[in-house]
């Protein structure tokens, strides 16, 4: 059994999972969460929270109606929450998201279940916040969290580690990412599709284990094995 540690299944309209994958349901919105629990409560575990993004379009007036219905649900993590400064525009955008985070945080505390983190840091020339990856490890301390598509250095990505964190890796090849997966041990990491936004279904997870099963120089039959086990460790649930 491979375990797609992050996918929006919610949003792959007529698709019939393979027998060999098991899937963790992500939401980021209010209207995600909603069809997240819809489509996998009783069936699938299922991580909710509100991204950035959605921090940045709905602003905060609803937030804790938002946190009320995910205390409600009991999810097994709290994501996909984070920092996105990619698409913040202002200062009051940036507020807006780090205002979500902490309370998304809090509400991770509350309930007692680690966090599943969206960080992207900014590349244009503004005088915005740059590095996201480093305030949400501030943020977060020591609290138990996943990377997920992580796509920053191998220092930072050991820095997560020696927090006691967890990355997920995607399908998509870059020096990077091969450095990434050359750092962090095997009992570290997790595969991911992000489908459809990224990967189109979960069976892109397939080759995100063939990517660590080449650069690692170790079977893929050992990789699928250990990425589900890591998987099932850090979302406390059983296949």
């Amino acid at each position: 059994m491979m375990i797609d540690s992050h996918c929006h299944l919610y949003d792959l309209k007529n698709y019939i999972l393979p027998d060999d994958i098991y899937p963790v349901v992500v939401g980021y919105s209010y209207s995600s969460n909603k069809k997240a629990v819809d489509i996998a409560k009783g069936k699938y575990p299922f991580v909710l929270g509100i991204a950035p993004q959605s921090a940045i379009k709905h602003g905060t007036e609803k937030l804790e109606e938002w946190v009320d219905f995910i205390r409600e649900n009991k999810p097994c993590a709290i994501g996909e929450i984070g920092l996105d400064y990619k698409w913040a525009e202002t200062m009051d955008n940036v507020n807006a998201e780090k205002k979500v985070f902490s309370r998304m945080i809090e509400l991770a505390d509350e309930l007692k279940v680690p966090l599943v983190i969206h960080s992207r840091n900014n590349p244009n020339d503004n005088d915005l916040p740059k590095n996201a990856v480093e305030d949400i490890l501030e943020m977060i301390g020591k609290r138990k969290a996943l990377m997920h598509f992580y796509s920053g250095s191998a220092e930072l990505a050991k820095k997560i580690v020696d927090n006691g964190g967890y990355i997920s890796i995607i399908h998509l090849h870059s020096k990077e990412r091969r450095k990434v997966i050359n750092t962090i041990p095997l009992e570290r990491l997790l595969v991911e599709s992000d489908s459809p936004f990224v990967g189109r279904t979960p069976e892109v997870i397939r080759e995100a284990i063939d990517y660590i099963s080449e650069v690692k120089q170790i079977s893929r039959e050992e990789v699928a094995r250990k990425t589900a086990k890591n998987a099932m460790e850090f979302f406390g649930f059983e296949v």
